[in-house]
């Protein structure tokens, strides 16, 4: 899927520099800290509770996950909209690399979410055991929506960043053209008389010279 992206940014004519360094870099340093931090999550939570994981409130957890499917709510429609917004008023560049990761962070963080409210947590009891020898996979998700949350917000800011930096320009606005018109008259064009001319009062006045000058 990026490199489609990164192709379809390239393809387009760009009269202004673009660096696409900057943004694969951001997005495989993020992409970097975020399976470290997944790949870090067991050792983490090996010795909690002694080795015997801790009890956690189901009610608690699901406040958790509510609040992290507004946030996801809130995120997907502002990458996206941001996403527009930057297509509609900057050169099309490789700024669109860390807003199409960021997505996918979003997105993976909304689906889990999603099974981690309605599936995992609806089985539990008042209380449930994480960490530890116990099951993993709260501690897992917990770790995975702090990751994408954060390096989600920082990819979004590289573009912003970019605009601040002037490494992504805006677009140049078109100039307005002369008032003028051309007509075709077989082989032979014209252009549309000047405003002043055209004026009705200016046209009345000629004629009225017109005719004074006949009578005389």
């Amino acid at each position: 899927m990026l490199p489609a992206v990164s192709g379809l940014a390239a393809a387009v004519p760009n009269a202004h520099p673009d660096y696409p360094w900057i943004s694969w870099t951001a997005c495989i340093a993020a992409t970097a800290i975020w399976i470290w931090s997944v790949a870090a999550t067991r050792r983490a939570w090996k010795s909690a509770g002694k080795g015997h994981g801790i009890q956690i409130s189901t009610d608690r957890a699901e406040k958790t996950c509510d609040a992290v499917l507004t946030v996801c709510t809130l995120l997907i429609p502002a990458a996206l909209g941001l996403l527009t917004w930057l297509y509609e008023k900057v050169v099309l560049g490789s700024f669109v690399i860390p807003i199409v990761v960021a997505l996918i962070y979003f997105f993976i963080l909304l689906v889990l979410t999603a099974h981690m409210r309605f599936n995992f947590l609806w089985r539990s009891g008042q209380e449930f055991a994480a960490g530890g020898d116990k099951d993993m996979r709260f501690a897992y998700w917990l770790t995975i929506a702090t990751s994408s949350i954060v390096l989600g917000l920082f990819l979004l800011a590289v573009p912003v960043l970019g605009l601040g930096f002037q490494w992504i320009h805006m677009k140049d606005e078109d100039k307005p053209s002369p008032a003028t018109s051309a007509c075709r008259c077989g082989q032979e064009a014209c252009t549309a008389p000047d405003s002043a001319s055209s004026h009705p009062a200016n046209t009345a006045a000629g004629d009225q010279q017109g005719s004074t000058k006949s009578k005389r």
